[in-house]
């Protein structure tokens, strides 16, 4: 087999050919070029595995390229708090304005002259930034630190800031949330350069409201879902191109059938299929080879990437998880698994309440819920019968 295997399972790797996104980065570029006077904030939400932090890498370079500065973060739990989110954006802030600052002495020394920018009509020291005033102390400093930032990304040539946050789903309590929203909203009613862009599951939508309820007039939604049907296909032939390996079409079709579009399985069937043709000394990808692979497939997805999600919670919460499996699907409707759990109706809605919180569910409606992983249903199915 010549060269290394094109394909890229794993999380947020960029595939070598990025397929069927192209309208998400239009609308972002189309964005930029439309602030500040009209903000530019985005929501991005999907299920585990279709690619959401891979379009959020393709944002910071359409960034790039239209004179934005940006810096990109992974939420975690433990910045779940205001105080704690203040402190962690203004370490952000700081950071970057040493970036910027660090990159235009390196231009000043190589003899390239910091670009002026002619876009803003308005002067920094002009600007007086009009607070609500239910504003508390939090988002006041945050929104200066913020404004300092931008300020020096704009005195260095720049047309903004964007802050990026990954993951954002973790911040349960709507304070999290709310500081950063409170901020970002009081720069951009005052014109300033700064945009927010926000990915995670898609219970971020409803965690955004909680958080200030003007959110679905703030942010453009982009819902990441599965690639349909040309794409997904291309997504997994045209990593070949150059290769010299070639791929049989009705294993094409057979592959489309297994993972329904979803890119991080086109990634791993083909990376699976790929190394199968190495060790067999191939350069043709056949049926014959997914006979020989799928087994380790469904074994790989089933201990790296659907078993964790299990063990992540305590017992009380895997029981209610492994009972929807037992039910109609789609979606989980909460009577279904109350009648297939010896637990209490109260019991039962906590329960799903808690596994939601940690990230294997999201709350599609009042009683009804769905896997954040697609093929979940389908792996709680195989484990039963383990």
């Amino acid at each position: 087999m010549p060269g290394r295997n094109p394909y890229r399972p794993g999380v947020g790797l960029t595939p070598v050919y990025l397929a069927g996104r192209s309208d998400e980065l239009r609308r972002f570029r189309s964005m930029l070029r439309s602030a500040p006077e009209i903000p530019a904030n985005v929501r991005v939400t999907g299920l585990r595995g279709v690619g959401k932090t891979v379009l959020l890498g393709e944002y910071e370079m359409i960034a790039a390229e239209e004179g934005w500065v940006t810096e990109m973060l992974e939420l975690e739990h433990r910045h779940d708090t205001a105080e704690v989110m203040v402190d962690t954006v203004s370490a952000l802030c700081e950071r970057l304005r040493r970036q910027i600052s660090r990159s235009a002495r390196i231009r000043r020394k190589v003899g390239k002259a910091v670009e002026q920018v002619a876009k803003l009509e308005i002067g920094f020291d002009d600007v007086r930034l009009s607070f609500d005033p239910s504003a508390d102390d939090d988002d006041i400093a945050l929104a200066e630190t913020i404004y300092a930032t931008v300020a020096t990304a704009v005195g260095h040539g720049k047309l903004g800031v964007i802050l990026m946050f990954d993951e954002a789903q973790v911040l349960e309590d709507p304070a999290s949330l709310s500081v950063l929203v409170a901020a970002v909203s009081t720069l951009q009613r005052s014109a300033v350069p700064v945009c927010l862009v926000v990915c995670g599951l898609p219970s971020l939508a409803a965690r955004l409201l909680r958080a200030r309820t003007y959110t679905e007039r703030m942010f453009r939604g982009e819902n990441v879902g599965s690639l349909d049907g040309e794409a997904a296909r291309q997504a997994l032939i045209r990593p070949l191109d150059g290769t010299g390996v070639t791929i049989a079409d009705d294993l094409v079709d057979a592959v489309m059938r297994r993972i329904g579009g979803y890119p991080y399985f086109v990634q791993l069937w083909g990376a699976e299929l790929w190394d199968a043709a190495d060790q067999a000394d191939v350069q043709h990808l056949s049926r014959d080879l997914l006979a020989v692979v799928e087994p380790d497939i469904t074994r790989r997805l089933d201990t790296d990437f659907y078993e964790p999600r299990v063990r992540l919670l305590t017992p009380a919460e895997q029981d209610v998880l492994i009972a929807t499996g037992t039910c109609p699907y789609p979606p989980i409707v909460v009577a279904d698994v109350i009648a297939a759990s010896p637990k209490s109706t109260g019991n039962i809605n906590v329960l799903m309440g808690r596994i939601a919180a940690a990230g294997v569910l999201y709350r599609v409606r009042r009683g009804e819920y769905d896997y954040t992983a697609p093929g979940f249903h389908t792996f709680l199915q195989r484990r039963a019968t383990r």
